[in-house]
């Protein structure tokens, strides 16, 4: 692939797609086939179809393709209703949507039917003057709401107008079966008590004639927002039987379709060039064929070119490679961007190599012996059967990160590394990257660090003692264990240091800790960490909690912490401070 000289990148947006030359997953031939369903279905009004998928499979998409077919039809209408913006409105909201698709006479009949009631004389007057204009009938609807939500009562009013304001409004022309469609967004994505409203908005209030009901969702986890609120013991399928009558389960996009996806959000983004086939595929597969997640990850790379300048230098194309490793291989990409490790890159490919040589029976012992020596392995001789030369690979494999092996059969990871590493650039990036390790966070889709809640933890009262030889880099920004004492210390945790086993002993004589997080390498010697921890152990020094959090995790790590019943061993920050959290309070 050569380096593209092709700046003009832009980004893609979110929304769904309404205009059918804007279809590239051909939902409008989908679109129209359930235009036809709900058109022939008049008859069978009220109902409700769902449109079932995952997040970002393009329900809405779909949605805004039916709505689109339906108003062209005579004697349909239609409106939109998001249920997660409506929030605890959306109630109200809903029911207005579908009393302003009523004609303004037939409004304005139901008004003097149910003016019997003395309090409603008021809004009656006022809105006799105001229905002469839509604004006029949005008024008027909104005047009927506020003197009809008072109390139960009045709810059943509701119930009963829009009865017979539809009843009147499908007799009032002789175009038999007008329908109104009502689309409603967005609905699994809110809060359980919302999803419970809409759910008995549309079978108790909006239960009548005319009326037809769209819902895009993922239903299941529609029915889990169903089972953790409160519905008089029903079971939550059974619920949303009652609630919905046809169910449409989107099928995942085709092969072909997904491929013409990921081509038309090139070719608008600008990034045509930069997706030759074995990329597409590998994006089109490992996003789920999801619309939503494979526009952002062309998203995240517009947004880091045209932020950071460097890239211009490296070029387009490594930076597409830097975040298939970024979202795809996050536990690899800590590696690369982690400073105390020398090169993964070299590595992998080594082991990558040695692996395949020693599988093929041994033909080339040479180009395995210094892989070997460099974890002072002593290498298989030449002729040695296969059972002898699997045993010298899997003590090899033990002192390897342990993402390694599961990884040597994937090619796209491979071929992605060899590029990188044939980069004239490749020390400089991995410089750059280690910089921004904390801060290159393109668009969240995995990203460099996963993100906490919004909510903290409050670990006031804990105390802990965190151990590195460094917790500084020389260019002033905290390395990995130091980003851990200043998020400890913000959450409210009391935090001590240590370098070394010496000043360890000596914290720990003043005060033990909750818990020690502490690193592996320290001061030149591999496995530091562990041999201190080794010695407190023999010592009775401390008996307490100690989570290793490095960035080289190996299956012979992972043992001599667990024999030493430490907590674990990890290069995930968010795992690490978890690890912390659950030991500092259970």
């Amino acid at each position: 692939m050569q380096p593209s000289t092709d700046n003009r990148f832009v980004v893609l947006n979110d929304e769904p797609v309404s205009e059918r030359g804007e279809d590239l997953l051909g939902t409008s031939e989908t679109a129209d086939r359930l235009s036809d369903l709900i058109v022939s279905s008049r008859e069978s009004t009220p109902f409700t179809l769902a449109i079932d998928a995952g997040w970002g499979m393009g329900k809405s998409s779909l949605m805004r393709q039916l709505q689109l077919g339906l108003e062209e039809l005579e004697g349909v209408q239609t409106a939109w209703f998001n249920a997660w913006t409506s929030g605890s409105d959306a109630l109200e909201v809903l029911i207005k949507s579908v009393l302003l698709r009523f004609d303004r006479n037939i409004i304005r009949r139901a008004y003097h039917r149910i003016s019997g009631a003395p309090r409603l004389w008021r809004w009656i007057r006022i809105g006799v003057r105001l229905t002469m204009t839509t604004f006029g009938l949005r008024r008027l609807v909104d005047e009927l709401w506020d003197q009809l939500s008072v109390d139960p009562k009045s709810r059943n009013e509701i119930r009963g107008a829009v009865r017979d304001m539809a009843q009147e409004w499908l007799n009032s022309t002789n175009s038999p079966g007008r329908q109104i469609v009502i689309f409603i967004d967005d609905l699994d994505r809110c809060r359980n008590d919302v999803v419970v409203t809409v759910c008995e908005a549309i079978k108790l209030y909006l239960d009548v004639p005319g009326l037809v009901f769209v819902i895009g969702c993922d239903q299941s986890a529609l029915a889990r927002s169903v089972q953790n609120a409160e519905i008089g013991g029903e079971y939550p399928s059974g619920y949303l039987e009652k609630i919905v009558q046809v169910n449409y389960h989107s099928p995942l996009p085709g092969q072909r379709q997904v491929r013409d996806l990921v081509n038309g959000y090139a070719s608008k983004s600008g990034t045509s060039q930069l997706f030759d086939d074995h990329v597409l595929n590998f994006v089109a597969e490992r996003t789920g064929r999801n619309p939503r997640r494979i526009k952002r990850l062309i998203n995240s790379f517009v947004l880091e070119y045209h932020l950071d300048k460097e890239w211009h230098s490296f070029g387009a194309d490594i930076l597409v490679r830097v975040l298939l490793l970024q979202h795809f291989y996050p536990v690899f990409y800590r590696l690369l961007t982690s400073s105390s490790f020398e090169d993964p890159v070299r590595e992998f490919l080594d082991y990558r190599d040695a692996r395949e040589n020693i599988n093929m029976g041994g033909t080339n012992p040479g180009s395995w012996k210094e892989v070997f020596a460099k974890y002072k392995i002593e290498p298989p001789g030449e002729n040695e059967d296969r059972d002898v030369l699997l045993g010298h690979l899997g003590q090899l494999e033990n002192q390897l990160p342990d993402s390694f092996p599961g990884l040597v059969g994937d090619e796209v990871f491979t071929t992605t590394l060899r590029q990188l590493k044939d980069s004239p650039h490749f020390q400089h990036l991995r410089e750059h990257l280690q910089r921004r390790r904390f801060q290159f966070d393109p668009n969240g889709i995995i990203g460099t660090e996963e993100r906490f809640s919004e909510e903290q933890p409050d670990m006031r009262g804990g105390y802990a003692l965190v151990v590195d030889d460094v917790f500084e880099e020389k260019d002033g920004s905290f390395s990995d264990t130091g980003r851990i004492v200043t998020t400890l210390q913000q959450w409210g945790a009391r935090v001590d240091t240590a370098s070394d086993f010496d000043s360890m002993k000596r914290v720990i004589s003043e005060r033990t800790p909750d818990v020690i997080v502490s690193d592996i390498n320290r001061h030149g010697v591999e496995n530091a960490g562990l041999q201190d921890l080794q010695a407190l152990r023999d010592r009775g020094v401390y008996g307490g909690p100690v989570v290793f959090y490095v960035a080289r995790v190996t299956p012979a790590r992972r043992k001599w912490a667990s024999d030493l019943e430490a907590v674990g061993v990890t290069n995930s920050f968010s795992e690490a401070m978890e690890w912390v959290r659950m030991s500092l309070f259970g």
